[in-house]
């Protein structure tokens, strides 16, 4: 009976090619529409969870915690030290510490310029980031020891600046400094902030206090990377290093912190939501071309029910069941819709490849979204087919006999 049924759709649809095209393009544009919004929010999800977990899970990054906006200051904006940094090292669990102070100025070599991130620190610095060299060395014990102009930069400051040129070796100023290219980092894109690491220059962080930073004297820092072992809990860790930062900042008991731990195991679970939530948002979005896709259904349904109103009282007359009825325009509604269904999804998968050859970004592939689409096309199909069907099936034969 099935058999007979799909036949009878089959040369139904292909009786009317142009009108069940027309009703399939719906179907194919919804589907294509959330296969590409799924891959879309999969691949910022990907994207922005790599840079965090570049870095590591036992990475915590130490920040000021601003000043409220009534309390008038006449220093720096940060609590954080290059002597609480020093005294961090002495905790226990604690892998590396890398006291950071950055600003940002105008890199120029001859003609060219390009605005750069300088950041001061130490060796220990590559460690917490994960940061490779790529040609030449790291700025040495040295270097931070004399506050050398020895400096370390990244892959655009070299396209920008050097073009084809070894820049080893090679003097260019930063602001009104002039400085000398040791080495330079592989490329690594945007931080866990957000920032452009490949548009950073490294220095010593004596350097930076010194040709950047007004308030040097006073050992300002703007952040502090610490790697703890990662053998070691990661809350216990974060309160010994509380602890130790208010015993140090000598704060009362009852007062807050002026000081704020972040954690990337912390942003990588919250990015991995907002990746899922921002997913279902977007095919949630798409979805409502799947809401006309089956409205146009539904009418073709209808047309072709009326049109095969005498057909269908035929078919009665000679003792077709009601079910057989039913059957015939709700697998017509079906196929329909799962035929828009495949074209979609195939559709969906290769505009998202191609999107990402063009943006030259890896497009992940998954099955749920070929799940959801056949599943998606299968429920669309059935829903927009039912009411046709039942109004076919409870045609009264006689009426339908006496139908021109």
């Amino acid at each position: 009976m099935i058999k007979l049924i799909l036949q009878e759709a089959c040369l139904s649809i292909a009786g009317n090619k142009l009108r069940s095209f027309l009703t399939t393009l719906g179907i194919i544009i919804g589907v294509c529409a959330v296969v590409m919004m799924v891959a879309a929010g999969q691949t910022v999800q990907r994207i922005i969870q790599e840079r965090f977990v570049s870095l590591g899970a036992n990475l915590l990054i130490i920040r000021s915690e601003r000043p409220k906006a009534n309390v008038k200051i006449s220093g720096p904006t940060t609590s954080i030290t290059l002597e609480d940094a020093n005294s961090l090292k002495r905790l226990r669990g604690i892998e590396t510490v890398a006291p950071v102070l950055s600003a940002n100025a105008q890199a120029i070599r001859g003609p060219n310029n390009w605005n750069v991130s300088v950041i001061g620190s130490t060796p220990d610095f590559m460690k917490t980031q994960n940061w490779e060299i790529n040609l030449g060395r790291m700025i040495d014990k040295q270097d931070i020891r004399k506050g050398t102009s020895n400096v370390v930069i990244g892959q655009e400051v070299v396209d920008e600046l050097f073009k084809d040129e070894d820049p080893i070796g090679k003097i260019f100023r930063v602001g009104k400094n002039q400085f000398t290219i040791v080495g330079t980092l592989k490329a690594k894109g945007t931080s866990s902030s957000a920032a452009n690491q490949d548009a950073s220059v490294i220095m010593p962080l004596l350097t930076v206090q010194r040709r950047f930073n007004r308030y040097a004297k006073l050992n300002a820092l703007n952040h502090i990377a610490v790697k703890f072992v990662e053998t070691e809990d990661l809350n216990i860790v974060e309160q010994r290093i509380t602890r130790h930062l208010r015993a140090r900042h000598k704060i009362k008991d009852e007062d807050p912190d002026d000081f704020r731990i972040f954690n990337v195991a912390e942003f990588v679970e919250n990015i991995r939501l907002i990746g899922r939530v921002l997913s279902i948002l977007l095919a949630a979005i798409a979805s409502i071309s799947l809401v006309v896709g089956a409205i146009g259904i539904v009418n073709m349904m209808l047309v072709s029910v009326t049109e095969r109103t005498r057909e269908i009282g035929i078919r009665k007359a000679l003792g077709a069941p009601n079910l057989w009825i039913m059957m015939q325009f709700l697998i017509e509604a079906v196929l329909i819709s799962m035929i828009g269904g495949v074209v979609g999804l195939g559709l969906g998968i290769g505009l998202s490849q191609v999107a990402g050859k063009i943006y030259n970004v890896e497009v992940p592939f998954s099955l749920w979204p070929v799940v959801l689409s056949f599943s998606v096309a299968f429920f669309v199909g059935v829903i927009s087919g039912v009411f046709p069907a039942y109004k076919a099936m409870k045609l009264d034969p006689i009426e339908a006999l006496r139908y021109q």
